[in-house]
């Protein structure tokens, strides 16, 4: 079993797509001719480092089949940016370099369509992985729709913050929403809401609040589990009227231009001006996925991992 992408520290795109195409060399050195397994390899979601480890399979002739648990949208429209920047250039197997200058997320998922279609890939989409089993020929996998599959070798390109909850809204799938804020510093002049009650969104909140004009909105009546430094900054945004803080809401629908709050004992919906949507709804980490695979994980609290003498 190999990981790739993010869950393997590589979060930027350009190089997610170079260690899921490294994998693939890698673990097809060992793949062997003849199997009774059905397939040689199963890539496990299809972000950058999925795709790229995909095309690299696709060009070294293994029969392989990529699962992903959302569609190849919604998880290029989970990505913390609005625009998708990149200084080099990224090396796609069977496609060649692409330089991405400016790009917007239906313009990325333009291009991850782009190459798959060119190259006659298809994304088995909305079938989560449940359960990884080591069997004597290499894996059983099991999906959540009851589906079974065998492999020689399996690549793991899930991310490592798991599934973000959703919160099920209309207007949810738009390409200004998404669930993690990378590199603040490069957003300004928007009027942006962001969604939550914890450390996140309060942090990602003051952040953006610096050179944008924020809004949180928060379900509950008060902010009750917060580290005190959060806490006392939040305060001194509130008192200070920097920050728009809207409690006991929840939003409703999200459209291009606007955003909808349904306000506690409140009878019509306030609608505020918006063009970006950050989610902290909290998610479902992997961790319990990749006990279930067999996969050991060990937390450390402040112990040094390496030692220097």
């Amino acid at each position: 079993m190999f990981i790739a992408g993010e869950m393997g520290g590589m979060g930027l795109i350009r190089n997610a797509v170079e260690q899921g195409r490294q994998a693939v060399q890698n673990l097809s050195k060992g793949i062997k001719s003849e199997s009774e397994t059905q397939y040689d390899l199963i890539v496990i979601g299809a972000g950058p480092a999925g795709i790229s480890a995909t095309l690299e399979a696709k060009r070294l002739k293994l029969k392989t089949l990529t699962l992903e648990q959302d569609t190849l949208g919604g998880t290029v429209y989970t990505f913390p940016r609005a625009k998708v920047v990149m200084t080099s250039p990224m090396d796609l197997p069977l496609f060649g370099k692409v330089k991405l200058y400016d790009t917007s997320k239906p313009e990325l998922l333009d291009l991850w369509n782009e190459v798959l279609s060119k190259n006659d890939i298809q994304i088995n989409e909305k079938q989560k992985v449940d359960k990884i089993t080591k069997t004597e020929q290499g894996f059983c996998v099991e999906c959540n729709n009851g589906a079974e599959y065998s492999a020689q070798r399996v690549l793991l390109a899930i991310g490592r913050r798991g599934t973000p909850r959703k919160l099920n809204i209309p207007g949810e799938n738009l390409p200004k929403v998404a669930y993690r804020l990378l590199e603040p510093e490069l957003i300004s002049g928007n009027k942006i809401l962001v969604v939550g009650g914890g450390d996140s969104a309060v942090e990602s909140a003051l952040l953006l609040n610096e050179t944008n004009e924020v809004t949180l909105s928060y379900r509950k009546e008060t902010f009750s589990r917060l580290k005190p430094k959060n806490r006392k900054k939040l305060e001194e945004a509130i008192e200070s009227k920097l920050l728009n803080v809207i409690l006991n809401s929840n939003v409703s629908a999200i459209d291009e231009e606007h955003v909808r709050l349904k306000i506690a004992n409140q009878q019509e919906e306030l609608v505020i001006e918006n063009n970006l949507v950050y989610i902290f709804a909290g998610g479902e980490l992997p961790t319990e996925f990749l006990r279930n695979a067999g996969i050991e994980i060990t937390t450390k609290f402040g112990e040094a991992i390496l030692k220097h003498t």
